[in-house]
């Protein structure tokens, strides 16, 4: 994105003649570029490669905007005027000029013509960019109401930055067990952004314990809507910060008294009782793990969050204050973060086209402008990462532990694979529908090791977590160990997940064999007592594992955490784990606060096909 001043040096030659830097950086990046390589005046090829790089131009002496004075709201009949017509609302007229027309279209989500008024309409919350695409304040005609509408928004937008970065913060809140400094930080952002905002700190860094923080610094009566797994520990966190019972929705009943300040459903119950949520004033909506809603077409995005084509059926759940609440916002598209962004503030985000139009990502586009994207979040997400608030808090290493398969182990891997490639190319493509097998098997040579780990761990009195895609070693594990291990899966129910992790914490058990899916999350407690981590096998996602990783690796946590990765040698599992690694250390390069990555999103499962094609020939030419 071009720097602000690039928009008031006017270009005063060739065919964009009367045209702005930063308009021909928007329009037709490709004649700056090949500008700054030209014959041209040398402070014009320079201008051009700071344009390209988002830097400033106001040094460089530039020919300025054509645009008057505005004096001030005094006269000028050739300057642009701005008023406020409502507390959403504010307009500008101003003299044709295409440039200036055209990034009101393109910049102002939002913006309506007025054929009556002759002017422009849009929400009060783009008054700072609009003045910017005037040049400033002192080049509009304006009064003094305007003036303080105008100082008004830029202080709350500093207020906001200043906010984000602090570690520390002065607010008070009435927890029962005191919340960290920079989760006071947290609320206060929330506060200071209206109430509706998206708290998107790193796994770990007690999201929760800011909702529940915000929930009483404001006395709201609070709907959460979450995953059915973490339904109890909501509950627990609640009794836990507040001293309060919560009532909890499932789909067929209601458990707890309707009076009470907390209620908790999940996502899939929400449909199922829709209409008796909706009969309730609710003052605060918080959406755990809220990516669950990116795709607004899903049913429960639309009871959560509604649709405009359905509203009589779905008008989604209305309240005064909304906190989305996720650990892993790193989105691949901008349309995925539409759909939260206008729900939080629709004034600012409430064009679907226009939306889509300016940042790209829908029907294969490649995202575009995200910088700007960035900025404009801003003002409704804060994230923070565990190195920035708890340098304290020990790091983790991820480690390789090799298994090398003995001669008929090899023998039999072998024949897995070709009969793997087989099935692809009689198929005509590869599925991971069809991996199933050849991972189980070399799970299973893994068993072993794995109980030799684990032996150890015994043996010197400590616990360790244990997690697998599949099911059936845990399950060989848990036979082997007994009560001394326990086993939790995607059968396990809510109130056994509690139990075993009480269990865990206590001591009384010291191996945890977990579900990789379902065990990602609703396990806190375990970092006071657990700091090693290993993996029988792998997903295709990094993000799963990471959050696996970080039931150990978050507050509490008073040891370096370390973690294991079983892999079998010269086998399917080195390329699986290459790949995850790549692609973690590009989420950790791009997870910095921003919401849309920049990096293309491409299937972990295609590069690893990739990588055995390259490696073994044609797959699909056997």
């Amino acid at each position: 994105m071009a720097h602000p001043s690039a928009y008031q040096v006017i270009f005063t030659f060739g065919k964009h003649k009367g045209s702005s830097l930063g308009y021909i950086a928007d329009t037709n990046s490709n004649y700056l570029r090949w500008l700054k390589g030209s014959e041209l005046p040398e402070l014009w090829r320079i201008a051009a490669d700071r344009t390209l790089e988002g830097e400033t131009v106001e040094d460089l002496n530039l020919p300025r905007t054509r645009m008057k004075r505005g004096n001030g709201g005094q006269s000028g009949s050739q300057a642009a005027g701005l008023v406020i017509k409502d507390k959403k609302t504010a307009a500008v007229r101003f003299p044709y000029d295409e440039e200036i027309l055209n990034r009101i279209k393109v910049e102002i989500d939002g913006r309506q013509w007025n054929d009556e008024a002759k002017c422009w309409e849009f929400p009060i919350v783009h008054l700072p960019k609009v003045v910017n695409i005037f040049g400033g304040i002192d080049k509009l005609k304006v009064t003094e109401t305007v003036k303080k509408a105008y100082r008004k928004e830029l202080k709350r937008r500093s207020d906001l930055d200043e906010i984000r970065v602090r570690l520390e913060s002065d607010l008070e809140i009435a927890t029962q067990i005191p919340l960290y400094p920079f989760q006071r930080v947290g609320v206060e952002f929330v506060e200071r952004a209206g109430g509706r905002a998206m708290v998107a700190d790193a796994m770990g860094l007690g999201k929760t314990a800011q909702a529940i923080g915000f929930a009483l610094k404001t006395q709201s009566k609070t709907l959460i809507v979450c995953p059915k797994s973490v339904t109890l520990q909501w509950a627990e966190e609640i009794k836990k910060f507040t001293g309060k019972n919560s009532t909890i929705w499932t789909t067929q009943k209601v458990e707890g008294h309707g009076n009470n300040q907390f209620h908790i459903i999940n996502y899939d119950a929400v449909r199922k009782q829709l209409k008796k949520l909706l009969e309730v004033n609710w003052d605060l909506l918080v959406c755990d793990e809220a990516t669950n809603l990116k795709n607004r077409r899903t049913l429960r995005a639309k009871s959560v969050l509604g649709s405009w084509k359905e509203r009589r059926k779905f008008p989604g759940i209305k309240t005064k204050y909304v906190l989305f609440l996720t650990g892993t916002p790193i989105l691949n598209r901008p349309i995925e973060a539409y759909y939260l962004l206008s729900f939080l503030d629709p004034q600012r985000f409430n064009s679907f086209y226009h939306f889509v139009g300016r940042y790209g990502g829908w029907k294969f586009e490649e995202p575009k402008n995200l910088e700007e994207l960035h900025d404009r979040t801003k003002d409704v997400v804060i994230r923070r990462l565990k190195k920035q608030v708890l340098p304290e808090l020990p790091d983790k290493q991820r480690n390789d532990l090799y298994i090398q398969l003995d001669t008929d182990e090899r023998k039999e891997y072998d024949e897995i694979l070709e009969e793997l490639f087989r099935t692809w190319h009689f198929n005509g493509k590869a599925t991971v529908s069809t991996m199933p097998k050849i991972q189980g098997f070399l799970s299973g040579k893994k068993i072993e090791r794995a109980k030799e780990i684990v032996d150890e761990f015994l043996g010197a009195d400590r616990a360790i977590l244990i997690f697998s895609v599949y099911i059936k070693p845990l399950k060989e594990l848990k036979a082997h160990y007994g009560d001394q291990a326990e086993l939790l899966y995607g059968d396990t129910t809510a109130k056994e997940r509690r139990a075993i992790v009480q269990r865990l914490v206590d001591g009384k058990s010291k191996v945890g064999l977990i579900g990789l899916h379902a065990g990602g999350m609703g396990l806190d407690g375990l970092q006071h007592v657990i700091d090693t981590v290993l993996f029988l096998n792998m997903d295709w996602v990094p993000g799963i594992h990471e959050q696996a990783e970080d039931r150990t690796h978050r507050i509490g946590q008073k040891e370096k955490v370390q973690i294991f990765y079983l892999i079998c040698n010269d086998t399917i599992d080195e390329d699986m784990r290459a790949l995850l690694d790549e692609k973690q250390k590009v989420i950790d390069t791009v997870a910095d606060g921003k919401l849309v990555s920049s990096v293309r999103s491409r299937s972990t499962f295609k590069e690893f096909v990739q990588r055995l094609s390259a490696k073994h020939g044609d797959l699909f030419g056997a």
